[in-house]
């Protein structure tokens, strides 16, 4: 009897344990509300690229984007970044030899301290 609660008790403890939200060391936890709001399209046309954002990641001119790109896809051309409304629109050219989707990594990294963005996929014309 003592060992059936002992390990009923061991087992609670444990998937308490593993069910409590974690973050990187430094990092902290983004509630999930704050996640909802945030988003991104992506153009492609001949190695120029046209990113509409919006949510709260993209409030600082593109800057972090910006970094994001450079450390993803290397030199970066022609940039530009404005608002209209409340979303933003970046759009730049990327030399040749850049990785495959790094425009996309560089999204989810630049709008990872508020909710990382997921899934966008730059479509080609």
């Amino acid at each position: 009897m003592r060992l059936s609660i002992l390990t009923a008790t061991l087992v609670s403890a444990i998937t308490l344990t593993v069910a409590a939200p974690t973050a990187e060391a430094g990092e902290p936890l983004v509630p999930l509300d704050k996640r909802e709001p945030n988003g991104a399209s992506c153009h492609e046309y001949w190695g120029h690229y046209g990113v509409t954002t919006w949510g709260s990641w993209d409030n600082d001119w593109g800057k972090g984007f910006l970094d994001n790109l450079r450390g993803q896809c290397g030199n970066i051309l022609n940039w530009a970044f404005s608002y209209s409304g409340s979303n933003g629109y970046a759009s730049f050219s990327i030399t040749g030899g850049a990785a495959s989707h790094c425009v996309e990594n560089a999204i989810w990294l630049a709008s990872n301290p508020t909710g990382a963005i997921w899934g966008v996929s730059c479509t080609s014309f």
